[in-house]
Parts: C-alpha cells; sequence; structure tokens
C-alpha cells in the first residue's frame, strides 16, 4: 500500500496513514505522515494470541476460515475503531482506503459519510469468511447505530485488486467494481547463467519458526548451488546451525534486490513474497503454512509457475527435489514470465491513484 500512498502524496494530495504504532515508523520513513491507531504491543499481542492458541490445534489449510473472523474481526477491530472515528472526524478525509483485513475503516467512513475503498493484500478473501466476520461485528455496528453491510463492509465502493488474475484463486464475482492495481514495480529478472545459480529462501515473519527453517535449508543446500536465506526477526541465524560455504544465512535481507537476481525462491507463499518473486519472473517452491498461502500456492500451481508442498510433504528430500526441477527445468520459468507479464501490464499506482482522485477528490 505505500506504492498507492506514495503516489497519492506525489500528486499533490494530504496523505494521512492510521496504524499500528510499531508500523508509524516504516510508513515515515517514505515522507508520509503515520499516527497510531488501534491495539498494538501487549495489548495488540494479547489480543491475537486469544484467537491464535487455539488456531495452532487446527490443520494449517484451516486456520484462515477460524482465525481472519476472530482476530480481523472480533479482537481487533474495536479497539481500531476507538482511535479511528475520532481522528478521521477532526482529519476530514473524502476518501479512507483500507487492507482488506483491517476493518474498522468500512465502519468509520460510514459514521462518517465518506466513502471507502478496499486494498487487497493478495488473493481474494473468501465470501464465506466475510459472512462470517460480518456477523461478528454485527454488534459493533449497531452500537454506532447502523446495520453491518455485506462482507463486513468491504467493497463499499470499490476493491483495488493487486492479485493478477492467472493466480486468483477466490471468486470475486461479488464485487461490483475491480481496480486493478500493479502489487510491486519491477523488472523481469534475467535468468542467472549456470554455474552460478541463486536460491532464495524465506518463511517470512510469522511461520519462520526454527525447525521448519532446518528442514527446508537441509534440502536447499543439497542442491549444491548459491543459496540466501533470511530467517526473519524472531530467529537466530546460528540456531540453523552450521551450514556449507555456498549457504548464507542471514536475519534480514534486501528482498526485492534479491529477488532480481535470483533464480527460485522458496518460500511460506506470503503474499508479499509470491507476488514479487512473480513480478521477477522466478519460479518458486511455495510451502504454505497458513492465512492466504493455501489459495497463494494453489494459484501459482495453477499458472505452472511453482511447485508446492503440504505441510506434512515437507522434508529435506523433497525440498532438494522440487528444487532440482524448478532449476532444471525451463517451464516453470516460462509460466513465471507470463506471470509477469501479466503484473506489469496492470495499472500503475499513479494510475490508480489518479482514477480515485478523479471519483472521490
Amino acid at each position: 500500500m505505500l506504492q498507492l500512498a506514495s503516489a497519492f502524496r506525489a500528486a499533490g494530495h494530504d496523505v494521512l496513514w492510521a496504524t499500528a504504532a510499531e508500523a508509524t515508523t516504516v510508513v515515515g520513513r517514505t515522507g508520509i505522515e503515520a499516527v497510531s491507531a488501534g491495539a498494538h504491543g501487549a495489548e495488540e499481542a494479547a489480543l491475537r494470541e486469544t484467537v491464535q492458541r487455539p488456531a495452532r490445534e487446527l490443520p494449517g489449510d484451516e486456520r484462515p476460515a477460524f482465525v481472519f473472523p476472530r482476530m480481523f474481526g472480533a479482537a481487533l477491530t474495536p479497539r481500531m475503531v476507538e482511535d479511528l472515528l475520532p481522528l478521521a472526524r477532526d482529519w476530514g478525509p473524502d476518501l479512507l482506503v483500507h487492507e482488506h483485513a483491517e476493518l474498522a475503516a468500512p465502519l468509520v467512513a460510514e459514521a462518517c459519510a465518506v466513502p471507502s475503498v478496499t486494498h487487497s493484500f493478495g488473493t481474494a478473501v473468501p465470501v464465506s469468511i466475510l459472512d462470517d466476520t460480518r456477523e461478528r461485528l454485527a454488534g459493533l455496528w449497531r452500537a454506532h447505530g447502523v446495520e453491518v453491510p455485506p462482507y463486513a463492509g468491504c467493497f463499499r465502493n470499490g476493491y483495488l485488486d493487486i492479485c493478477p488474475r492467472s493466480v486468483q484463486t477466490t471468486s470475486v464475482d461479488h464485487i461490483a467494481d475491480m481496480l486493478p492495481i500493479r502489487p510491486v514495480t519491477a523488472s523481469r529478472s534475467t535468468p542467472v547463467p549456470d554455474p552460478e545459480p541463486l536460491v532464495y529462501v524465506t518463511m517470512g515473519t510469522v511461520h519462520n519458526n526454527a525447525e521448519l527453517l532446518r528442514e527446508v535449508v537441509a534440502g536447499v543446500a543439497g542442491l549444491g548451488v548459491r543459496t540466501v536465506v533470511a530467517v526473519g526477526p524472531r530467529v537466530d541465524p546460528a540456531s540453523l546451525g552450521e551450514q556449507p560455504d555456498h549457504v548464507q544465512v542471514e536475519a534480514w535481507v534486501d528482498q526485492p534486490a534479491v529477488l532480481a537476481t535470483c533464480g527460485v525462491v522458496v518460500s511460506h507463499a506470503g503474499s508479499g513474497t509470491f507476488l514479487g518473486a512473480l513480478a521477477h519472473g522466478v519460479p518458486q517452491l511455495c510451502l504454505p503454512q497458513a492465512a492466504d498461502q493455501f489459495r497463494n500456492a494453489e494459484g501459482g500451481l495453477r499458472s505452472g509457475a511453482v511447485l508446492v508442498l503440504r505441510p506434512r510433504e515437507v522434508s529435506p528430500a523433497a525440498v532438494e527435489s522440487a528444487g532440482e526441477r524448478l532449476l532444471a527445468e525451463p517451464g516453470f520459468r516460462e509460466a513465471s514470465g507470463r506471470v509477469a507479464d501479466e503484473i506489469a501490464a496492470m495499472p500503475s499506482p499513479a494510475a490508480a491513484a489518479a482514477q480515485l482522485a478523479d471519483r472521490f477528490g
């Protein structure tokens, strides 16, 4: 969403970003004004844990339907409304743009009589999940004197869709006003010539436990090619143990720069990594764990750009075998290239900002 916000600002519009306190610094670095809103720190962690604790007992592909309505609906929305409503009334926006899992904005927009547009974060959230979320938010909306609309208030005045159609796995027929927007700005990477291919491994920042990473890295190391591993902020790189010389383990990397030079990505299929790799035309091994990752992996599989190992299928041998195919078979890079071309043809953030300004400015 930073790209869209930056495009609005570059076009001369006033932009204010309300987000959790921990994210205000990230937004602020771009020159966009950011203010803290909603639960954060220990309060947010406690709200999330009430949902995540029972979710851990479920199979990974069953967690999204359980977590989304309870966490992003019932747990986090009321606290966000407390902060966002007075902020919006004081600042007086002409338009609210909210990401698909931030569900206070539709209620605040209704209360302030301003339009709101939903910004996707990847593949579309299934209607059944939104229906459950709507029921859990009905009391909150009534407390503000209004009935909760369909889809928990999402898509009131449009849907900014960053997901290329070729990897979309959820029907979007229920959304009347679709506004495609390019997910990332990238040039397709040039295939790295043998004998120096580069494999990039990441399991994101949530499902990046050391045990899983050790299995994955053991499999990738068996390929015998240059490998960069990003373990994320909650895992000590040393916990993966000693690695061969061709495997580099870091806490954090410049992911866009790595994606621009690598030959294969091995990841959890989180939307940022998944779409970023596709934008560069890079084949992927997807190891989905929860959230929207199973939907992303399914879409990538349909496009021919990825291979997928579900949680019970992950082993060093399986990862190594899949990696060998992705490096050796040109069909995966060809399919990834087709998706990259599709992404490149989507409207830019600047074009989307101009369209929204024409509508609501």
